[in-house]
């Protein structure tokens, strides 16, 4: 058997997926996680990038040293394994780690403070600044004792209901460093 046809094929399908998921690399992420089970691992970086190393160093190997037969292709095979181990810890597990979202769930407000940035009447709703980890979001918001909540004052949110964050002035000195704008 021929394995420099073989490598030679592998290289430059690798090639060819990579400059795919250039393109469509969220159809494949996609797919691959329907299949995988969502498994980093099988991530499409991975696998391509295996398959393009396991091409490249066969070739090299089969240029550069005597190997032959099985051994050539076990130790590109081991190669690409460890290219594909390299990949995930140094790329996949990075990446993984520093996404982030900006969304957040409104029970999620519960609990933490605010800035009042329209005036709270006591029957009827203004507006509230709120630090969310990802960003500031402006919400409308209700005095929940039904007091009027000047602009500027600082306050607690205590319940969400129908998309209306319902809150409290905080007291002085009771400000805790939960969320500070």
């Amino acid at each position: 058997m021929d394995w420099t046809l073989v490598f030679w094929g592998c290289f430059l399908t690798g090639i060819l997926l990579t400059a795919l998921s250039w393109i469509i690399g969220d159809l494949l992420e996609g797919l691959t996680a329907e299949i995988t089970g969502g498994s980093s691992m099988f991530h499409p970086v991975v696998w391509v990038g295996a398959l393009t190393s396991f091409g490249a160093a066969g070739l090299i190997l089969s240029k550069t040293t005597p190997l032959e037969g099985a051994f050539l292709s076990l130790s590109a095979l081991g190669l690409a394994a460890a290219a594909a181990v390299l990949l995930y810890l140094l790329v996949i597990q990075p990446i993984k780690h520093a996404e982030s979202s900006v969304g957040f769930r409104m029970s999620d407000l519960i609990g933490q403070q605010g800035e009042v940035i329209t005036a709270i009447p006591a029957e009827g709703c203004g507006e509230l600044l709120v630090w969310t980890g990802g960003g500031h979001t402006n919400q409308i918001a209700s005095s929940l004792h039904h007091h009027p909540i000047p602009q500027g004052t600082r306050v607690t949110i205590r319940k969400v209901e129908k998309s209306v964050l319902w809150v409290t002035p905080l007291e002085p000195h009771s400000d805790k460093g939960v969320n500070q704008l």
